[in-house]
């Protein structure tokens, strides 16, 4: 009986907060609706943020007994390694000299040396094998790194969502508190979605597009066909405090992510905002940045809005075109998104 009471007492506020708020659009109420909702049941609306903050940690306990295991091997081998180094270095030569000095048949000489010659080449094969393995642990290492910093977005949106819920305007009890601050963060993305969110990613592109596609991507090997978008090197460009009322900007490149993190200033406020999404095609070689769910505080805006599909889902969100380094003869472009960057190839 109470929680009926409840949702009726919501849905009353909700009304009454339409009413007074005439004067705003009439589309801010399905994002309002969304956040009451949202509040209401937060398991629900907010589940993408919950297992995305569960796959990240999963991932993290998973490298880190692999990558722990592969670093005691390498430390073995590291020393057994420094030890024949060390030998060779020291007495090889001087072990030689003393052969050719007292050997009684230059046969005996060669036949050493022969011997030490195989011995150094194994040693030298092992050597080899131990620097691909070492390249295969910092390749291990980073990767644990990658999904550690991307913990810290999601954990700021959860705090940042649980510290305004418990912060109740004064004069307002739950749980009519609760549709007030849902109703301000949405009055809020309504300025700021079309001023700030959709612009800087208009601005990044065209930052992009300026430098030059030639100078940004790096050459993934020899053949030409392939190329890295590198996750440090976006964030060096359109990351960071560059845009007005943009702080902290940061793009995680991902293999099924790609995630993007701010702070959000508005004239009264400021948010931390969270987006989750993956590149798309725009064409044989565009793409864009095709964001599923966007967060305000750990609170979902609404992707079924008319105007956040508008502007945001139908527009060109860091927009990247390859045809500027397009080898000659191919007509399609593609990629693949990896932990650290995403791989464009040409074909």
């Amino acid at each position: 009986m109470r929680s009926c009471i409840t949702a009726w007492m919501l849905r009353a506020l909700t009304v009454a907060l339409a009413v007074s708020a005439a004067p705003a659009a009439a589309h801010l109420t399905g994002v309002f609706a969304h956040f009451v909702e949202d509040i209401n049941d937060p398991t629900a609306s907010t589940r993408l943020l919950r297992q995305q903050l569960d796959s990240v940690g999963q991932r993290i306990a998973a490298l880190q007994p692999e990558v722990q295991a592969a670093r005691t091997a390498y430390d073995s081998q590291a020393e057994t390694a420094v030890r024949r180094i060390r030998f060779y270095d020291i007495y090889a030569g001087s072990a030689l000299g003393a052969l050719w000095a007292g050997a009684q048949d230059p046969i005996d000489v060669i036949a050493s040396s022969e011997l030490l010659q195989r011995r150094l080449g194994d040693d030298l094969e092992a050597l080899g094998e131990l620097s691909r393995d070492y390249e295969q642990l910092q390749l291990k290492a980073a990767s644990l790194q990658r999904y550690a910093d991307l913990l810290i977005p999601y954990r700021d949106s959860s705090a940042a969502r649980d510290e305004r819920l418990s912060r109740l305007p004064s004069g307002l009890v739950s749980p009519f508190a609760e549709p007030y601050i849902a109703y301000r963060i949405a009055e809020d993305w309504e300025q700021l979605r079309g001023t700030t969110f959709v612009l800087y990613f208009h601005w990044a592109a065209r930052r992009i597009a300026e430098r030059g596609l030639q100078d940004i991507l790096v050459a993934a090997d020899q053949s030409g066909d392939a190329w890295l978008l590198q996750e440090e090197v976006l964030n060096a460009l359109v990351g960071g405090d560059s845009f007005p009322f943009i702080e902290d900007a940061r793009f995680y490149l991902r293999a099924d992510h790609v995630n993007f993190s701010a702070r959000l200033t508005s004239a009264l406020d400021q948010y931390e905002l969270l987006t989750v999404g993956q590149l798309e095609r725009t064409g044989p070689s565009g793409f864009q940045y095709r964001i599923e769910a966007i967060f305000m505080d750990g609170m979902p805006i609404d992707p079924s809005d008319p105007d956040v599909e508008r502007e945001v889902y139908q527009g060109s969100l860091l927009g990247i075109n390859l045809n500027t380094v397009m080898p000659e003869g191919a007509a399609v472009a593609t990629f693949e998104q990896r932990n650290g960057s995403i791989e464009f190839r040409f074909r």
